[in-house]
């Protein structure tokens, strides 16, 4: 019966999942993400009554922000990063909150970027958070919810290109020798796998093998919730080797237990070894950097350090002009030796 209705179950999904033409003649097929079929039934009378009534009349439901704000993020409930999408939109609410989805576009956003930067004195990239998640629900309302036909250009404000910071090895080796015992195996853990800080403290000695130098991470362990393998080179053996046997479940401790943060310890590290403007993410860069600069390909490196697309990595890639040495050959001018009376010379 609901198939028969435009409504069917997936397989692979728990919800309710949309198969139909509208009365304006456009077809739909989406996931209703709701999972009582009452519900969905429900959701797929509200869109044929909005498209017969634009189709019609020329009438649309006019939703406003604050209605697509708590849908989305109703559908968003499991993602790592809502808190801070919450904080964005917050801001966003005085200017936002009474208006309909169709009435948003630039003109009404500038009052919010010009009280962000010239107030608040937020940097450009910081305006930029905020505009991409009313992008993100505009074209959720679109695309997906069939809530509005179209919606002006939300054009982000231009960033500076940022440096990448680098140690070098001497510089490494000097912050090795002020970091505390424990933290010194978890930078050299770093340097040798790429690994962000929370992936390391979170390391478990089940996913080691030392056989194979191989350990992986969990999926919901990384930063895209995507597990990975890790290679681990001598470096990587040697860090996990020094801490062995002091937990049977955790790679990485302190004082007998797992380590949520690295601490103070680190910032007097960095003050004693007199490096500046260094986070412990930059250690990921570094490692990035050193691989670059010793030959790995940019597909090797996205590869190792997980990173969903190419373009992430092409930051690296001016680290490493020589590699190019034998492209920027091919159009270069041919010498040739030329015999004139027994005499060579060149052209």
């Amino acid at each position: 019966m609901a198939r028969d209705k435009g409504l069917y179950r997936r397989k692979d999904s728990p919800y309710w999942w949309i198969n139909i033409v509208l009365p304006n003649g456009k077809r739909v097929q989406k996931s209703t993400r709701l999972v009582s079929l009452s519900d969905a039934e429900e959701f797929l009378t509200n869109l044929k009554a909005d498209a017969y009534k634009a189709n019609r009349y020329g009438i649309s439901a006019h939703h406003r922000w604050q209605e697509a704000v708590v849908r989305y993020l109703t559908e968003n409930a499991d993602k790592r990063s809502l808190d801070k999408d919450k904080i964005y939109l917050k801001q966003l609410d005085p200017y936002l909150c009474d208006k309909t989805l169709e009435e948003i576009n630039m003109e009404l956003l500038w009052p919010f970027i010009h009280t962000r930067k010239d107030v608040d004195g937020v940097a450009n990239a910081t305006v930029n958070r905020n505009l991409e998640i009313v992008r993100r629900i505009l074209h959720l309302a679109r695309d997906e919810w069939c809530w509005i036909q179209r919606f002006p250009r939300i054009r982000m404000l231009k960033e500076p290109r940022r440096r990448i910071r680098f140690l070098t090895r001497i510089e490494a080796n000097k912050l090795l020798e002020e970091l505390p015992v424990h933290l010194r195996p978890v930078m050299q853990f770093a340097l040798a796998t790429g690994c962000r800080r929370n992936e390391i403290l979170q390391m478990e000695w089940r996913r080691v093998d030392f056989d194979r130098r191989v350990a992986w991470l969990d999926h919901g362990t990384t930063k895209n919730t995507e597990g990975r393998g890790l290679p681990l080179n001598r470096d990587a053996i040697l860090a996990l080797r020094s801490v062995q046997g002091l937990d049977r479940r955790w790679c990485f401790t302190y004082k007998g237990k797992t380590m949520k943060q690295i601490g103070s310890a680190w910032k007097r590290a960095l003050a004693k070894a007199e490096i500046e403007n260094f986070r412990f993410h930059d250690l990921r860069h570094t490692w990035a950097s050193w691989h670059v600069m010793s030959g790995t390909s940019l597909q090797e490196l996205m590869e190792l350090g997980g990173w969903k697309s190419y373009e992430m990595v092409l930051r690296y890639a001016h680290l490493a002009p020589e590699q190019l040495a034998s492209a920027a050959a091919r159009i270069e001018q041919r010498i040739e030796p030329v015999v004139q009376s027994a005499t060579f010379s060149l052209r």
